[in-house]
């Protein structure tokens, strides 16, 4: 997974410890991994990190420049984390669309 196709679509300054799915990342998705690189303390080799965008099938529900992160672990086990334009981290896919509905944005098929 983080081995394939790994640094085929990754634009200039996207960490290698990322596997990228999308196969063009708008300049708003790419502001959002930017910004989440800054933050993220020193990555786990053992642990295959996996970035997805609204251009990822499966994520197809979040808004232009939102991220979701996969971690998967040596257990196979997949941890999802979805990051908002500003680098805000949300560890459930309930937390992102109660900050849409707080924000006034309706969500009618998520």
């Amino acid at each position: 997974m983080a081995g394939r196709n790994q640094n085929r679509y990754r634009p200039h300054g996207i960490s290698n410890n990322f596997s990228v799915h999308s196969h063009a990342m708008s300049p708003s998705t790419i502001s959002t991994v930017l910004k989440v690189q800054q933050r993220h303390r020193s990555l786990n080799p053992a642990i295959e990190y996996a970035l997805h965008d609204n251009t990822s099938t499966g994520y197809e529900w979040l808004l232009p420049g939102w991220i979701a992160e996969e971690r998967t672990m040596p257990s196979g086990r997949i941890y999802r984390y979805y990051y908002d334009p500003s680098g805000h981290l949300y560890r459930t896919k309930n937390e992102v669309l109660v900050a849409w509905e707080e924000a006034g944005i309706i969500v009618l098929d998520p």
